[in-house]
């Protein structure tokens, strides 16, 4: 049976089917399922609509499966930021890492720096967790463009206005510290 077709119901004992990376191989129940006892409702979490969470993903285990680069505290207090930094795997390979031909003019630390910098020069100006904001990164013309690029120059087809979007949320489930993870806009 797949995830999606579990049916819904108050009384169904779920068991889980599949092995994902550290949730634990015991049965998971729905809200108000009448096979636990008192004391295994009371150890359950719980969202914020009274339902019992039945699996969670840690941003420390999406760092060690990769789909999460932390980043150095050192570079992002260079540019005033106090709180960890997170990128997405695909933030992080289209616009830190540097392209294959661009060594020489390019720096994984110089384009790392833009993105945090930009980040941080923008995140002065709002007082929200949620920010939108551009910066100008320098990639091949490959036809790899995305709907978050635009052309920043007709004179220059290298630089694009890239825009990218930062939540600012508790780090971890079990983490309540602010951190910061910055992603392409269609990214969660």
């Amino acid at each position: 049976m797949h995830p999606v077709d579990l049916i819904r119901d108050n009384s169904m004992l779920v068991r889980q089917k599949f092995k994902f990376n550290g949730v634990p191989d015991n049965p998971l129940f729905f809200q108000g399922s009448q096979n636990k006892s008192v004391g295994q409702r009371q150890n359950q979490m719980k969202d914020d609509n009274g339902w019992e969470i039945v699996s969670t993903y840690s941003t420390k285990q999406a760092v060690d499966d990769g789909f999460l680069v932390k980043v150095d505290s050192v570079a992002s207090n260079e540019v005033g930021i106090k709180f960890p930094v997170y990128l997405t795997r695909a933030a992080w390979d289209k616009y830190v890492e540097v392209p294959k031909g661009m060594e020489q003019l390019q720096s994984l630390s110089g384009r790392l720096w833009d993105v945090l910098y930009m980040f941080a020069f923008q995140a002065r100006k709002v007082s929200s967790n949620f920010l939108q904001y551009d910066f100008i990164s320098y990639l091949p013309d490959e036809g790899n463009w995305e709907s978050n690029e635009t052309l920043e120059s007709p004179e220059n087809r290298l630089n694009r206005l890239v825009t990218l979007k930062a939540v600012i949320q508790a780090q971890d489930f079990d983490d309540p510290s602010p951190a910061i993870f910055i992603m392409k806009p269609n990214e969660d």
